[in-house]
């Protein structure tokens, strides 16, 4: 990153040689690269450098990663772990039971087998879960799932029976969840993601202004406190309430950890950061299968999500502030003293007061104030509203055209169940349980992952992106013209693809993105793009729920897929 850039620039051409700067960097795509009229020192020998910009600076004395970046950039990783199990808790929180209407005679916790003939038995199975006979299921031994009708007698039923022999306690089972009130799924969710929204503004900004570190702590206080809280919420719309505050503090978490993530490698290692978060996210939804699968109780889950997260509060003493931030900020001193610990750890030295020799010129004609940017500093030169324009629709469309039209690959194609991304999952779309299935969707993640880390440096990072929504485009055009008698196998595949070329996507823009702006700027391009992406999941939801028509929706989703690969 040049000096230039952490200079208080006023006007727009000096924006302009900021991106410019910028742009030189990034296609360098390492310090090594850089001629040796740059530099009049070599690596790690202590002497003193002249016109040397801050990235040249810190890569050529610590190098691009060393053993202080890796721990660092583990530390700020593993926060991301929890951010993604509770992003996708509400999916085993209110995972869907088997229900039926409560006989006049019978209490909500009275989910098992009568003759009465009001009620049409769907299935009866032994708690082995081995099928028997409708003629044996008067043994205690065996629960039926009935027709998960919401009338009896020709009136809507006001109380509902749940079986529990699988999940033991479900946030559907405590709310009645269902028939009438079944959009409240979907309305816990939305409340989710208008917290990202408010989170994505909010810290995208703060980062920014008063620090990684400190913006860092905040989420996660906030996600500690708000996930303890829902544990213990009495209603659905206090839950829903509640949850709002832990999606407050996703951005906070999740988008600083890659922020930070590109500020502590150097250009070359890059990539390998930002698919390194995806994966870290990917394990935190395997993690969380794996604990649903034993943790049936949905307090008891969301109980075992939160806890781990406080022992992150330590990060306080544990994490240092970025570097570059400081600097950004002309605090030299307190960047020196992080600094030479990175380079003890690394085994390296620093020259003393290095950054009186940091593009003095530079820093002397445009470096007389600090000034504070805000969100319209994106807009203020073509080539930053260009970037800014492009990128956000890209998130918006991410959110609205990839994420939510997963369900359409389900077998029958069901009404839009809302979890976290789109993610309708039936407990026989696999033929098997629907935690395995959780934990099979999550796993599809990583070779996706592995498979960007390995072509978007190659191909570039445009043509990932492109693929990614053209493929994704391509199956939902697929998956309407098969119409819906489509045997399970090719539902599997069309499904694993789409999630593969999301999580490519996904990997890309996160990539690409902190790379098209300068630091000063950088956070808050990143969190007003978290945020347009709350407003694609929030349009996106409630417009699958208000498209009918397959037709309609598959022509829709693709359309706009074919477009944003264009």
């Amino acid at each position: 990153m040049q000096f230039s850039e952490i200079a208080s620039n006023h006007d727009r051409d000096d924006i302009s040689t900021a991106i410019i700067n910028f742009d030189s960097e990034s296609e360098s795509g390492s310090v090594s690269q850089r001629t040796s009229s740059e530099t009049s020192a070599e690596p790690s020998t202590g002497k003193r450098l002249s016109k040397m910009k801050f990235d040249d600076f810190l890569f050529t004395h610590l190098g691009e990663i060393g053993k202080y970046q890796k721990i660092q950039f583990l530390l700020v990783c593993l926060p991301t772990i929890i951010v993604s199990m509770h992003a996708v808790s509400w999916t085993l929180a209110a995972v869907p039971v088997p229900y039926r209407c409560a006989l006049p005679s019978e209490t909500h916790e009275s989910p098992y087998y009568s003759t009465d003939p009001r009620l049409t038995i769907k299935e009866c199975k032994g708690w082995d879960e081995a099928p028997v006979p409708v003629n044996q299921s008067g043994s205690p031994k065996v629960h039926c799932y009935y027709n998960e009708n919401c009338e009896l007698d020709g009136e809507t039923c006001d109380v509902h029976v749940f079986d529990r022999s699988r999940v033991v306690y479900s946030a559907l089972d405590r709310w009645e969840l269902v028939c009438g009130r079944g959009s409240f799924r979907a309305h816990v969710q939305m409340s989710y993601y208008i917290g990202q929204l408010a989170g994505s503004f909010v810290f995208g900004l703060l980062g920014d202004r008063i620090g990684r570190k400190k913006v860092c702590i905040m989420a996660i206080a906030t996600q500690v406190t708000f996930g303890l809280a829902s544990v213990f919420a009495p209603t659905w719309w206090s839950f829903a309430i509640l949850r709002a505050g832990i999606g407050f503090s996703h951005p906070g978490i999740f988008v600083i950890a890659v922020v930070v993530g590109m500020e502590l490698v150097g250009p070359k290692y890059r990539r390998l950061a930002s698919v390194i978060t995806g994966g870290f996210f990917a394990v935190g939804q395997i993690l969380l299968g794996i604990e649903g699968n034993f943790v049936t109780n949905y307090q008891h889950l969301l109980l075992l999500i939160t806890l781990p997260g406080a022992v992150f509060l330590s990060y306080w003493w544990l994490v240092p502030e970025s570097p570059r931030w400081l600097v950004s900020q002309r605090r030299f001193e307190e960047a020196d003293k992080i600094l030479r610990r990175a380079a003890k750890t690394n085994g390296v030295t620093l020259p003393e007061k290095w950054w009186e020799e940091l593009d003095s010129e530079t820093e002397r004609k445009e470096g007389k104030t600090v000034r504070k940017y805000k969100v319209w500093d994106l807009f203020k030169t073509p080539i930053l509203r260009k970037r800014a324009l492009v990128t956000f629709f890209l998130w918006w469309g991410y959110y609205l055209l990839l994420k939510l039209p997963i369900y359409q690959f389900l077998p029958s194609r069901p009404c839009v169940s809302m979890v976290y991304y789109g993610m309708a999952l039936k407990p026989n779309i696999l033929g098997g349980d629907m935690y395995l299935n959780f934990i099979f969707a999550a796993l599809v993640e990583i070779p996706a992952l592995v498979l960007v880390y390995l072509t978007i440096d190659r191909i570039g990072r445009r043509i990932v992106t492109s693929t990614g929504y053209f493929l994704a485009g391509a199956c939902l055009l697929i998956n309407y013209f098969l119409g819906d008698n489509v045997p399970l196998l090719v539902s599997i595949i069309q499904m694993m693809i789409s999630k593969g070329a999301i999580t490519g996507t996904y990997a890309a823009i996160y990539t690409y993105t902190p790379e098209l702006f300068p630091t000063v700027i950088r956070n808050t391009a990143m969190g007003v793009c978290s945020m347009v992406a709350r407003l694609g999941a929030i349009s996106g939801t409630y417009l699958s729920m208000w498209i009918v028509s397959n037709l309609v929706q598959s022509s829709l989703f693709s359309f706009f897929n074919v477009i944003k690969g264009s």
